[in-house]
């Protein structure tokens, strides 16, 4: 008789629960993950990913409070058994928000400082950090201030520091949420091409599916009260949990969901599983739709530069947006998006050039009159809370304002966003979706001119991106004018009227999206951008020359 070898699990839980003040974040869930192996969660936002990271490498209850219960266990023993930051060099964890695991000035240091934490040679700390820093292509930004960095840049440095420490378990938890489409990719495939090599294992949380899909071994799937609805592949669980997962706002992959379109039981993973099906359907190509604007511009920049030091951010910026016009300013990390917004909202003073709202100089503003006028949503939405509630959070601006039936107001689209059973809570306990939700909620609530977005939905699922996008869009109908930053091309190709691409400080395009991704594919790949599903497989056809039929995308 041969005796099989029984393999104990790198990491396992049992029954695990963990709750907040009183409220429950994780129900009662079991798993298990061997060495190698490669895990996605996925559930909608405030399901308990991240609190679940969080438990994973211990820092829940050791460091950040809340109530858990349950046994976790790594290599054969229990967390709890570990002395501190022994797990830190065994369990790397990439946080949503990468500014919170920063503790050093430049980016050099930071990756260096978990390195002389485990005693490394200089000579092999030095090697790591190159190393680690040509994983994610910073390379050039190795002596710079980390508060120079781009949000997108940032969260790459925060990848660099965990892949420094070679882990034997990796959690990213959204690690790609602000990269642009290319960087994602690369991103995605590096982990990959390392996982192979290394064989560290390996959990994603993610919103953001389709470059995970091809090399995940295992699904496991949260409801939106914290319980473990499924654990296996991720085809048998779109197969027999596909409504289910839809009900509860989960991101699926593109391809999945435009196949369910086009073929009932159809559940492709990838787009070569797509493209065979679709060789026997007439698909309708992208149609460009004119939309009626004001012909007045709200916003123009002419002349418009800023620099930070010797580095020059935005070089000679001319662009205009309309009244009424949503636009997307899309490029890749670094190109100066988040700059150049922050001048449109007045909280950077240009440098060369001329900024116009209406008719006025940006300068010759009254103060009150731009605050009124003006609402700005941050990347990270923890940098514009005031207010020791989510109600009173969203209440500041109608009080200051005193408009009418504020409760009433605000009760209202905390309710839209699903913030309303959170109202007495702190705004800095929420998940990062929530609190995204609630930064747009408290610039949404008191119905200003100009709204400008700056990566509005990073850490949302599903349900909650339409929900808003349409809350937004509803504005915009009634004459709001829109402005965000995006990485997401499948939300520019559906509700942007105009784009804006910004490369290394430039405007490089500005018109709808149709023809950016239609007639302009040089620029698409020139600022790391991808073309929207229905326009690939639309160019894909076009390539083979087939027939072409008619379908409705806005732009």
């Amino acid at each position: 008789m041969i005796e099989m070898e029984i393999r104990e699990p790198l990491l396992e839980v049992r029954n695990l629960s963990l709750s907040y003040e009183e409220q429950s974040i994780i129900n009662n869930i079991s798993f298990s993950i061997n060495k190698g192996e490669k895990l996605l969660l996925l559930g909608p936002s405030g399901s308990g990913k991240s609190s679940l990271a969080l438990c994973l490498n211990g820092l829940i209850p050791n460091s950040i409070e809340g109530d858990r219960t349950g046994s976790i266990k790594y290599a054969g023993k229990e967390i709890q058994s570990y002395k501190p930051g022994q797990l830190s060099s065994r369990i790397g964890v990439v946080f949503q928000d990468p500014d919170s695991q920063f503790c050093m000035l430049t980016v050099e240091d930071e990756i260096a400082f978990g390195l002389e934490n485990i005693k490394l040679p200089k000579e092999e700390m030095i090697r790591k950090i190159e190393w680690s820093l040509s994983l994610v292509g910073l390379e050039k930004y190795r002596q710079a201030h980390i508060s120079t960095l781009s949000g997108g840049m940032k969260q790459k440095l925060a990848l660099a520091c965990v892949m420094a420490m070679e882990p034997e378990l990796m959690i990213l938890d959204e690690p790609t949420a602000l990269l642009d489409p290319v960087a994602t990719k690369d991103f995605a495939e590096t982990i990959d091409r390392l996982q192979r090599e290394m064989n560290f294992s390996l959990i994603v949380i993610e919103h953001k599916l389709d470059y995970w899909v091809p090399f995940i071994d295992r699904t496991l799937v949260f409801t939106q009260s914290g319980q473990l609805m499924y654990d296996g592949s991720l085809k048998k669980g779109l197969v027999h949990h596909f409504d289910n997962m839809k009900d509860l706002g989960i991101y699926l992959p593109k391809v999945t969901g435009f196949g369910q379109q086009v073929k009932e039981n159809f559940y492709p993973l990838t787009m070569d599983e797509l493209m065979e099906e679709l060789n026997e359907i007439n698909l309708s190509p992208p149609i460009q739709t004119m939309n009626v604007f004001s012909s007045t511009p709200l916003i123009q920049m002419k002349h418009v530069s800023f620099s930070r030091g010797e580095k020059q951010i935005l070089k000679n910026i001319h662009l205009s947006i309309k009244k009424g016009e949503w636009t997307a300013i899309v490029g890749p990390n670094g190109a100066g998006k988040s700059t150049l917004t922050l001048m449109l909202a007045g909280l950077l003073k240009e440098q060369q050039g001329e900024i116009f709202y209406g008719n006025k100089l940006f300068k010759d503003l009254d103060e009150k009159v731009r605050l009124d006028s003006i609402g700005y949503v941050f990347q990270n939405p923890e940098h514009q809370f005031i207010a020791d509630t989510v109600f009173d959070e969203v209440a500041f601006g109608p009080r200051m304002k005193k408009i009418e039936d504020i409760d009433s107001k605000v009760a209202n689209i905390l309710s839209d966003f699903r913030l309303l059973r959170l109202k007495d809570h702190n705004p800095f306990i929420l998940s990062q979706g929530q609190k995204r939700r609630l930064s747009v909620a408290t610039m949404l609530v008191d119905e200003r001119e100009f709204l400008i977005l700056d990566e509005p939905t990073f850490g949302q699922d599903e349900k909650a991106t339409n929900e808003m996008m349409k809350m937004i869009q509803s504005r915009v109908n009634f004459g709001m004018t829109a402005l965000m930053v995006t990485h997401d091309m499948e939300i520019v190709a559906e509700f942007a009227h105009q784009v804006i691409v910004l490369v290394e400080g430039e405007v490089v395009f500005q018109g709808t999206p149709y023809e950016l991704f239609i007639e302009n594919s040089e620029i698409v790949e020139k600022a790391n951008l991808e073309n929207p599903l229905l326009y690939s497989i639309w160019n894909t056809y076009g390539i083979r020359g087939e027939p072409i039929a008619a379908s409705v995308i806005k732009s």
